[in-house]
Formats: structure tokens, sequence, C-alpha cells
């Protein structure tokens, strides 16, 4: 089945940009399979080989509407290829994963190092000391998706050699392209998957409420925040306990997990 619906959309270099963008939008779960055979297609023609993971927290297996995993069905890996990546307890080392954490911008690597379009000071302290023990590709273009609620997604694109140790040129002429395909394909894949009971409510938060739960997610006690707030012990406690009310949560460390996910702070 994969192949043949892979066919469909064979890269066409006439093909308008709008066009390929509608063909990896996803809509509803139906879409899937023919979006990521889309985004197969277009990728093949750039000489390039994508394997995409929907939230790098869990790194469980992106699925279509059968619940069949469009890695192996759709993009053409092998499981034994895919193991690595799936294994949660090594998927957090490889020092590219990591770098998605710290990275919103397209970026590849290499055993040298990770490269970037602009300079990142917090991609200086990922070591490389493991790459060659947990690298199951030489070099790879990676492009992180930063999504709403803290959800983050990459795409992982390859050269069909797997020697290829150098993609500068191919991330040179390639990242731009490869960057918006991945944001609309994660974006739409995300909002067709998402349950509604693991979401938090809209809420709305008094600026106090706000200022007390960003000097907690630092550490800050309530005594300590009352001197810095010049409030007493009793009204952080107030406004923290009206926080938790509006956001539905049960404790302060939940109150900020809550907040953060609504963008009320950084």
């Amino acid at each position: 089945m994969a192949p043949n619906v892979a066919e469909l959309y064979q890269f066409n270099p006439d093909i308008a940009p709008r066009d390929i963008l509608d063909a990896v939008t996803i809509r509803t779960r139906a879409e899937i399979a023919d979006a990521a055979a889309a985004l197969e297609g277009e990728v093949r023609g750039f000489g390039l080989r994508a394997m995409v993971w929907h939230d790098l927290a869990t790194m469980e297996p992106t699925v279509d509407a059968d619940g069949q995993p469009i890695n192996c069905r759709i993009l053409g890996w092998d499981a034994a290829d895919l193991a690595p990546l799936i294994a949660i307890d090594d998927a957090v080392r490889p020092p590219w994963l990591r770098a998605c954490r710290v990275e919103s911008q397209p970026f590849w690597f290499n055993r040298r190092g990770v490269h970037t379009l602009w300079e990142n000071l917090y991609l200086d302290a990922i070591g490389l000391e493991e790459f060659d023990k947990r690298a199951p590709m030489k070099s790879a273009i990676v492009v992180p998706v930063h999504m709403p609620f803290g959800q983050t997604s990459v795409a992982i694109f390859t050269s069909f050699d797997p020697a290829q140790t150098d993609l500068s040129r191919e991330f040179a002429r390639h990242s731009d392209p490869l960057a918006r395909l991945v944001q609309r394909f994660m974006a739409g894949y995300a909002k067709v998957n998402r349950n509604p009971r693991h979401l938090p409510t809209e809420t709305m938060l008094t600026a106090r409420q706000i200022e007390c739960l960003h000097w907690a997610a630092q550490g800050k006690t309530d005594y300590e925040i009352g001197i810095i707030m010049g409030c007493s012990h009793a009204g952080v406690r107030y406004h923290l306990s009206r926080a938790c009310e509006s956001l539905g949560t049960v404790n302060r460390a939940q109150s900020v997990f809550r907040a953060c996910q609504l963008g009320y702070f950084g």
C-alpha cells in the first residue's frame, strides 16, 4: 500500500509551493496517510529521506488513521533503523534530539557538531562524546517544531547514502522549504490527535497571580516571594490559591506547569 500511495505525490518541480503545502495539510485523521505520502514525495525530490516524530517527550510512533506507523509504512524506514530512537532511554541522549529542546530553527549535524544558521549559545553545552555510539546516521538535517502546550515535534532528513557526512549544501538549499512542510504537517497531526481531556482550559490570571507563579517557578518560597513583591506571606498564599482555582490545578507545582503551558511566563 505505501509505495502506491507515495507514487501519487512524486516530486514535481513545477508544482506551486502552496499546492504542496495543501497536500501535506492534515485536517482529519483520514488525511494523515496521504499527507505523509505527499511529504515523502517532496522530500525525495530533494534527494533526502524523512522520518517524523510528533512528540519528543515520548518518541511514540507517528501513526495513520489505522494506527500504522507512517515512518515504516509510508516513509520507508525499517524497524531496526528506528529502534535507537524509539527506546526512550536512548532517545533522550543523542545530541541532535537534545538540540531540539533549545533550538527552534532547522539545523544539521554530523560528528563535528550541530550546525545552525544563527549562533545558539545553548548548543555549545551539548557534548558529542558519544556521537558514534548513539548516532544511527552519519549526518542529518533536523527540523524541530515547537507547538502549543509545550509539545515539541521533530522531523529528521537524511541522505540516501548512509555514509554521507556533510549535508551543508542540502541544508543551505532546502532547509526553508523543509521547515514549511514540517510545520504544516506536524501542526495538523497534533490538532487531529489531541485529547481534549488533557488540554488546559483558557484561563485568565491577574498580574499578581502571574507574578507569584513566576517567582514560584524560580524556586522561591512564599516568604521570599512576599519580600520580593512587598506583600505579606498570607497575601502570597492567597494569590497562589486563587491561581490554582483559575487554572484548575491542585498544587503549586501543577499550577506552574499549567501556566507555562499557557504561555504566562517564559
